[in-house]
């Protein structure tokens, strides 16, 4: 069976697949050029069965494991991109609890003390969320003020866009867009021109077999997930709403710069 357009491409030769479990039958759809993978949409939870489930995420500050891995985003993320004037982050899918923002308004308010400190890091040495954000206030480029830091998420904060930043933030978001194209149009909406883009999601593996290793693949088993990007398919995205694709900051996180013209191309 064939599906009429890829989802992130916009290519036209789209096969399908079936994944069966002991608990239910879904069906894939994989561009035969970019090779993504998207779920079919008589597959997708509705908006309440979605609200529903992300009430259940608990992904909070309070886990000092949850803030070393947004700390890890931020670290890659500013570590490979070049100095601008940062002078307002937005958080796109901040969720129930905007951890992301939090933290990154905790750093902003420590750079902003009085008290110096000598630039190095030691991320070993991290035991509580204050050392934590000791660490990344060191060592990032200058926040803006906490004012200026914000997130935006359709269930949780739909008022959250105040105008254009340059730099909105998408971590573990973009595999929830049931439309890649529209998805991506909004982060370029929400970013100046001249401004940048970090998405964090799992890629698809380049040595996974499809669909025997798919199958065993935990990302998929969130039935949230709905989108499962290669890095090919994510520059073909950015690429339809006036993102230039840069490149790799870590394996899961692709980074992208904010063009003057960025109306919707196919």
């Amino acid at each position: 069976m064939l599906f009429s357009r890829c989802k992130f491409c916009g290519y036209k030769d789209v096969s399908s697949f079936l994944i069966v479990t002991k608990k239910r039958s879904s069906e894939y759809f994989r561009c035969g050029c970019c090779k993504a993978i998207s779920l079919s949409e008589k597959d997708f939870l509705s908006s309440s069965q979605q609200l529903q489930r992300y009430n259940y995420h608990h992904n909070t500050l309070e886990d000092l494991g949850y803030a070393q891995f947004l700390g890890a985003f931020l670290l890659n993320t500013f570590g490979s991109l070049p100095s601008f004037q940062l002078s307002g982050i937005l958080d796109y899918g901040s969720g129930p609890n905007p951890a992301m923002v939090q933290l990154l308004k905790l750093i902003s308010e420590r750079q902003r003390q009085e008290k110096s400190f000598e630039k190095k890091l030691v991320w070993q040495e991290i035991q509580s969320l204050d050392s934590c954000v000791e660490q990344l206030a060191q060592v990032l480029p200058a926040l803006p003020d906490k004012d200026a830091i914000g997130g935006w998420d359709p269930f949780f904060a739909p008022e959250g866009k105040r105008g254009k930043v340059p730099l909105v933030l998408c971590l573990e978001v973009a595999e929830h867009f049931e439309q890649p194209w529209d998805g991506f149009a909004g982060l370029a909406d929400c970013c100046c021109a001249g401004g940048f883009v970090a998405v964090g999601t799992l890629p698809i593996p380049d040595e996974m077999v499809i669909p025997e290793d798919f199958k065993k693949w935990w990302y998929k088993d969130d039935r949230t997930h709905v989108s499962f990007y290669t890095e090919k398919a994510m520059e073909a995205c950015g690429r339809t709403c006036g993102l230039e694709y840069l490149g790799k900051a870590s394996p899961r996180i692709f980074l992208f710069k904010k063009q003057e013209d960025a109306s919707f191309k196919v």
